[in-house]
């Protein structure tokens, strides 16, 4: 796990995005801090946490692919914070 993989599961965790129908776009997760990251970047990090188990594609936003931290990406992320 490294700081832009923390800061994706923190965003859909915060904002409640834990299930198929709360799933969030990705400009959506970009929009929802400041922290500069580019949609293809946070793409590129969505791919491998869904591989890994840690994300899940959520229902459609019009034509958007949505996505929601999974309940092994929420231990993790909690593994990570513990680690702090």
């Amino acid at each position: 796990m490294n700081r832009l993989g923390f800061i994706i599961l923190s965003i859909l965790q915060d904002n409640e995005a834990t299930g198929r129908p709360s799933g969030m776009t990705i400009q959506e997760i970009v929009s929802a801090e400041d922290f500069g990251l580019k949609e293809n970047t946070v793409f590129k990090k969505l791919q491998e946490f869904r591989q890994s188990g840690y994300v899940s594609h959520g229902m459609k936003d019009g034509r958007a692919d949505t996505y929601f931290i999974t309940p092994e990406g929420c231990r993790c992320l909690e593994k990570e914070r513990g680690n702090l």
